[in-house]
């Protein structure tokens, strides 16, 4: 493997900005995105209420005694003895999801790595997984390239319901017959048979998505000591009670200032993501296996389109006795994190940084401060296909990303190969069409304005042969030149699928199957800089 840094502008401008320090964004955020935070941050951890033997005791419960390796083991002692965490998280991806899902583990690792050497303390490592949410349409699909096009793959879901997935039991065979398929569209490579083993295997283990995606963290990571925990698990909601208790106690407080802070960033030329209003409570309610989001009305707490209430006291109730029944949303998961961990950094990527910029205020009722936000690593694979695709065509990765020059190629292409003598005795007849069926429809509606939409139906209908001829030829010349722009295609499916960067579209699976099931391993051992350029691995 070889890596190269490169500088890539990216698509959100508030991402953009506050990797550069844009003076407009630093109000919105306690620290600036850069290491050299870290030192004032761990001094204002030092009072931070988290009771470290009982926490350690659950996170240590759910990975389970076989899933804690020597390093594991080690991390939850310094964090027992005053530890601080750099954390990130993710929903419980199929295959874990988009590559970023392994991206930001990787980001995790390798800066409580730096920020141990650079603060002379340990800091341990925590991927947050967000099993509690429940909107399993984000997490039950893959992408895979079919016929020099990217395709989606869905597993069916409505099975599920509103089931979270942690509590959604995972139809067994629906999921295995949906990775065969999967697997079948990847070519065969040495590394199949025993990438698709370790898939199969880790499956038939697991009951939930949850289960499926931990085991995946715990295969990648286990050597690392990564630390992880299920906002599910029941252990840690009623570890997280009290904090309920006091979101539900600020619940109008919360949503004035993240609605107030909302308006304050699209004023300074951001959008709104979170999208607030000052009636959300910003909690989901669990009722008979259904996750609701609740909101206010009055003094009530309101679901399911004011079918399902309760008063502020009933609420407060649940949190104390069942909190198992409550769980975040994107506003309250920051501070309820907050609240739990003594967090020196967070790890996130674009959106997930959009949302923070709108809750300091919100952060500081509870009389806290943001951590320091650091944005994930971005990482870019290229296979050696790919590799002798960019020599041929004289392209390297900053060429296709930042200049987009294979659609420049692939539209000067074919600008040469154009048959423009057909194209322009297509077009011409197009237009004396049009001014026949002018002179048609005149003559028509002088007889009846009945007749007009009959002329103009017709005319469609010709307009409509005529495109297609166009399409066919067009479709002739590019069949004609099908190597050149198979080999376009192939770049971008691979470096900017969909138009975004790879990690946003594959699974770590597809390159695996390429690489061998110890990529992960591999790109941990890679000198990565811990800055806001793209790295671009070659393998």
């Amino acid at each position: 493997m070889k890596v190269e840094e490169q500088y890539v502008e990216l698509a959100s401008k508030l991402m953009s900005d506050y990797i550069n320090g844009k003076p407009v964004l630093r109000q919105y955020f306690s620290y600036d995105p850069q290491q050299a935070s870290f030192d004032k941050r761990l001094k204002s951890l030092q009072n931070h209420s988290v009771d470290r033997v009982r926490l350690a005791g659950i996170i240590r419960n759910y990975m389970g005694q076989d899933r804690l390796s020597n390093m594991a083991q080690q991390n939850l002692a310094d964090f027992e003895a005053g530890a601080p965490v750099v954390v990130t998280g993710q929903q419980a991806g199929i295959l874990t999801g988009p590559l970023y899902t392994v991206h930001k583990a990787i980001s995790v690792i390798i800066l409580a790595k730096q920020a141990a050497k650079q603060l002379q303390t340990p800091v341990v490592p925590v991927f947050w997984i967000a099993g509690e949410d429940h909107d399993l349409a984000e997490v039950s699909h893959l992408y895979r390239e079919i016929n020099g096009r990217v395709d989606k793959l869905n597993i069916p879901y409505a099975e599920y319901g509103k089931n979270s997935a942690s509590t959604a039991n995972l139809n067994k065979p629906k999921t295995a017959s949906f990775l065969e398929e999967y697997f079948r569209s990847l070519p065969e490579t040495e590394h199949s048979k025993e990438v698709q083993k370790l898939a199969f295997g880790l499956l038939e283990k697991s009951r939930s998505f949850t289960d499926f995606f931990a085991a995946l963290i715990h295969y990648f990571f286990q050597e690392e000591g990564l630390l992880y925990i299920d906002a599910a698990d029941e252990a840690f909601r009623k570890y997280e009670s009290p904090y309920f208790l006091e979101m539900i106690d600020r619940s109008a407080d919360i949503a004035k200032a993240v609605t107030v802070a909302e308006e304050s960033l699209v004023k300074d030329g951001y959008s709104a993501v979170i999208g607030a209003e000052e009636n959300a409570a910003n909690l989901f309610v669990t009722v008979k296996g259904e996750r609701l989001l609740l909101e206010r009305e009055g003094q009530e707490f309101v679901a399911n389109n004011g079918s399902i209430r309760y008063t502020k006291q009933q609420l407060l109730t649940i949190a104390e006795k069942t909190p198992e029944l409550l769980s975040n949303n994107v506003v309250t998961r920051p501070l309820m994190q907050e609240m739990v961990f003594p967090v020196l950094a967070f790890v996130g990527g674009p959106g997930e940084i959009a949302y923070w910029a709108a809750l300091k205020g919100a952060f500081e009722l509870f009389a806290m401060e943001l951590p320091v936000i650091m944005p994930r690593l971005s990482l870019t694979l290229v296979n050696r296909q790919t590799q002798r695709l960019l020599t041929k065509y004289e392209l390297d990765f900053s060429s296709v990303a930042n200049d987009r020059q294979v659609s420049a190629m692939k539209n000067q292409l074919m600008e040469t190969i154009r048959e423009q003598e057909a194209e322009t005795l297509l077009t011409n007849l197009e237009l004396e069409l049009e001014k026949s069926y002018e002179q048609i429809k005149q003559q028509f509606t002088s007889i009846s304005k009945g007749l007009t939409p009959i002329v103009e139906k017709n005319l469609q209908l010709h307009a409509k042969q005529l495109k297609f001829l166009k399409n066919k030829l067009q479709d002739e010349v590019v069949l004609q030149n099908s190597i050149e722009f198979g080999h376009y295609d192939a770049i971008e499916n691979e470096l900017l699928p969909n138009g975004g960067f790879q990690e946003r579209i594959y699974s770590p699976f597809t390159y695996m199957n390429q690489y061998g099931i110890d990529l992960v391993k591999d790109l941990l051992a890679l000198p990565l800089c811990y800055d806001k350029n793209h790295k671009v691995i070659y393998f």
